[in-house]
């Protein structure tokens, strides 16, 4: 995975469990995270320490949802995100 998380961090916040779900679902989480760059999003690694288990979706309901947001936000869907990441959090419950 090549993000610039605090994997330390998580655990203490999420449990010991996040590392083990994070490793057995690499493949999906780095698909997940590879959408969200090419949506030109700044900080993916803090949106992946603050909602991780997001990442946890199949890649085509990750980028359903995500594609529903932004049709719901407009076009500053990116400014918007990042100044209120509980929108993604909501989303993805």
């Amino acid at each position: 995975m090549n993000l610039n998380v605090n994997l330390e961090n998580m655990k203490e916040i999420y449990g010991d469990d996040i590392i083990n779900i994070i490793l057995s679902n690499i493949d999906i989480i780095e698909t997940n995270i590879q959408t969200l760059k090419k949506l030109k999003f700044d900080d993916v690694e803090g949106i992946f320490e603050r909602c991780p288990m997001m990442f946890m979706h199949f890649p085509k309901a990750f980028n359903e949802k995500i594609e529903k947001l932004i049709k719901e936000i407009g076009e500053n869907y990116i400014d918007i995100i990042q100044n209120d990441i509980s929108i993604l959090e909501k989303t993805y419950e």
